[in-house]
């Protein structure tokens, strides 16, 4: 199945989950997970990002880059602002939001508030639940929101978002609370041995993606072509906002499998198969 059909496939899915709340004319709201911490942030290296998208509007230059190129799975982003003279904005109140324009509807994603990093530098983590679909709507946009509530601008930047080669972000019913949003935060590609791994999940809620806290996410690991497994897995628990930290371990160099169940309350929760795809190297 080619990607526009599955992307179609998939827009038929999320557009019934958000048939309660109609979005065409609406900002989406900001989701739960503060941008507070106490973890030291260093400027990043200019040179060693990759340059998403940049303007400028009323005298201020707007510049978006990320580690890689954006696919539809969780990324960190970095904004860098400056004003008319080429001199850093350093602004507290500035917030941002992503936003999927799919022509006849609008749609937002889990993100973070973003961390100011100073000299104008800002950080924020964002999963993007879909790929830019050709020939409907504009596609994703970054949402810079800047000033105090009396008087607040908000600059709307376009950033492509291409399908991931590997499924990173999925989604599933639960049993208690609607469908959720499960990243895994591996690499495509990872050294053969044991590792920390980490999931990210999201509840879809309207338009609202709140960190969700509270479950347990079990995994398997599998070799298909091997028909194994491979010891040692710790599954991943709550390490608070929506992250889940566990144990994997890559027994030999291949492609691997990880099938995920979500439990709580000492019962299974997920509806939908959970499968994400890794190739290890020796």
């Amino acid at each position: 199945m080619d990607f526009i059909k599955i992307a179609l496939l998939y827009t038929v899915v999320l557009t019934a989950a958000l048939t309660a709340v109609s979005c065409a004319d609406k900002s989406v709201s900001k989701n739960s997970v503060s941008a507070t911490d106490s973890t030291v942030f260093g400027i990043p290296e200019e040179s060693g990002l990759y340059l998403l998208a940049d303007t400028s509007i009323k005298g201020h230059a707007y510049t978006v880059y990320g580690g890689t190129k954006l696919s539809n799975k969780y990324h960190t982003i970095y904004l860098k602002v400056k004003d008319k003279n080429g001199r850093p904005v350093d602004d507290k109140a500035l917030d941002l939001y992503p936003e999927m324009n799919m022509g006849q509807m609008k749609h937002g994603g889990p993100y973070e508030h973003p961390i100011p990093l100073g000299e104008g530098w800002y950080k924020s983590n964002v999963v993007f639940i879909m790929a830019d679909i050709p020939d409907m709507g504009t596609g994703w946009h970054l949402h810079i929101i800047r000033g105090e509530e009396t008087a607040r601008d908000t600059v709307a930047i376009k950033i492509p978002v291409s399908p991931a080669s590997l499924m990173r972000t999925t989604s599933s019913g639960t049993r208690d609370d609607s469908r959720v949003f499960l990243s895994c935060l591996l690499p495509d590609t990872v050294k053969q041995g044991k590792m920390p791994i980490q999931f990210l999940m999201n509840k879809m809620d309207h338009q609202h993606f709140p960190a969700l806290d509270g479950y347990e996410v079990r995994f398997k690991t599998d070799m298909p072509g091997m028909r194994h497994d491979s010891p040692d897995n710790k599954g991943a628990v709550s390490a608070g906002n929506g992250y889940y930290e566990g144990l994997i371990n890559f027994s030999m160099a291949g492609d691997w499998e990880i099938n995920v169940e979500l439990w709580k309350d000492g019962k299974k929760a997920n509806q939908d198969e959970i499968k994400y795809h890794v190739h290890v190297t020796p």
